[in-house]
């Protein structure tokens, strides 16, 4: 059998899945319905590894204002409802709008394996 690289998309999608599982079924940011909801990310997840797993980059959306709303929707395919989502964002979530321009490009060093490891064990992923 062959051994996987610590950077494995094995590792990624476990950590993956530790790491959104809390977020499941708690209530929209935006409206408060909890069916389908999803953890956003506003910090796209291929645009910062180091932001993959820290909570300060996560909204709770449901699939609607994740993706489907032309109104508010940080995925929709309307560029205005992704305008509409940051500026939201900024007015309800000063702190963390704030926090998020101010670390977008944060730098972490560690492997998806050290993130499923330390995920698995409770800790911050980067600990």
């Amino acid at each position: 059998m062959k051994t996987k690289s610590p950077n494995d998309k094995y590792y990624r999608v476990r950590a993956d899945e530790l790491f959104m599982a809390p977020y499941r079924g708690l209530p929209c940011a935006v409206c408060g319905t909890t069916k389908g909801t999803v953890a956003h990310h506003n910090v796209n997840k291929a645009r910062s590894k180091a932001l993959r797993y820290d909570k300060r980059n996560i909204t709770v959306l449901c699939q609607s204002h994740h993706k489907f709303s032309n109104d508010i929707a940080p995925h929709s395919s309307n560029p205005m409802a992704v305008d509409r989502y940051f500026g939201w964002l900024s007015s309800h979530y000063p702190s963390k709008y704030n926090w998020l321009k101010e670390n977008e490009h944060i730098q972490r060093k560690y492997s998806y394996k050290q993130a499923w490891e330390n995920l698995k064990e409770g800790k911050e992923a980067w600990e």
